[in-house]
């Protein structure tokens, strides 16, 4: 019979294959644009940095405990394991930053032109790149961290080993350096999932507003179907809100085991794969509120 551990690890490998098809089929899109068009739109830009993070998230957080819940525990070196975890916060960092961003940029793309935030909506369109570059430049600075709080399992064998992730071993380290450490993280994560939430409450509420003033306007004539914006904006806002729900859940199960000196395995694997969820889900949601990217898809 299956064990648990074995078949939560089957369902992250099945994950992991269909959300890096998914975001690779975004990528070729923005490749196609680029030749087609010379260029990208302000919005195929983040898209573009976010399908590359969830690719990462997926590959580096997904791929190793599958092998791992396979019996498979010592394939990464000691190296490996500080490279993958290391890619794999970097990348998860950077999937909520770019997120962050996706959902700013579209709550600013719906103001009306005579907006109070009409200049900022055109400086964004015109300088998107930088944030996501920085955001990349900003989690490599942060999470340098991670890899001296890695090991290999058989290194960890000889040092003071704080909890065993079934591939990789966590270490103990300086309490203050940990300390430091967390409240950093936790104070960007706690600012990033602040803001999506304002963020999905504002489209919320132009939503509704654009609604009641349709239905004013057709009240007595045959309504007009959903515009492409409109479709957009509920996508990327139900992006932003599944990103919520999925980190929160996530980040549940990792302070419970953190709270545990030795996780079991199934703990561990439950919380990577409500990590990955988002990175799979993201860019059907993405394909699905556009028919052109999904036609170009297609023929890539």
């Amino acid at each position: 019979m299956i064990s648990v551990d074995v078949a939560i690890g089957m369902v992250i490998l099945t994950q992991a294959g269909i959300g890096t098809v998914g975001n690779v089929s975004l990528l070729c899109h923005c490749i196609c644009s680029l030749f087609k068009r010379h260029g990208l739109r302000p919005i195929e830009q983040i898209i573009n940095h976010l399908a590359l993070a969830n690719t990462l998230t997926l590959i580096c957080g997904g791929i190793p405990p599958t092998l791992a819940a396979f019996e498979m525990k010592y394939f990464l070196s000691d190296i490996g394991c500080k490279l993958v975890f290391y890619f794999h916060r970097v990348a998860w960092g950077t999937s909520l930053s770019v997120t962050c961003l996706l959902g700013g940029f579209q709550a600013l793309s719906i103001n009306p032109p005579n907006s109070k935030w009409a200049e900022l909506k055109f400086r964004s369109q015109k300088y998107i790149t930088t944030p996501c570059i920085l955001s990349w430049m900003f989690h490599l600075l942060v999470n340098v961290i991670v890899p001296m709080r890695m090991t290999g399992q058989k290194n960890g064998r000889n040092v003071s080993v704080k909890s065993n992730l079934g591939h990789c071993s966590c270490l103990s380290i300086n309490t203050i350096t940990e300390s430091i450490c967390s409240v950093i993280f936790s104070s960007v994560d706690v600012v990033c999932l602040g803001f999506m939430i304002w963020v999905s409450g504002s489209m919320i509420l132009f939503l509704h507003r654009h609604k009641q003033q349709v239905q004013y306007i057709h009240s007595t004539r045959q309504p007009s179907p959903t515009s492409p914006g409109t479709r957009a904006t509920k996508s990327i806002m139900l992006l932003v809100s599944a990103f919520v729900v999925f980190y929160s859940l996530s980040s549940a199960f990792e302070m419970y085991a953190y709270l545990f000196g030795n996780p079991q395995l199934w703990l561990v694997n439950t919380s990577v794969l409500l990590a990955s969820s988002f990175p799979t889900l993201s860019p059907f949601l993405l394909l699905k509120s556009n028919a052109h990217v999904s036609s170009i898809c297609s023929s890539c």
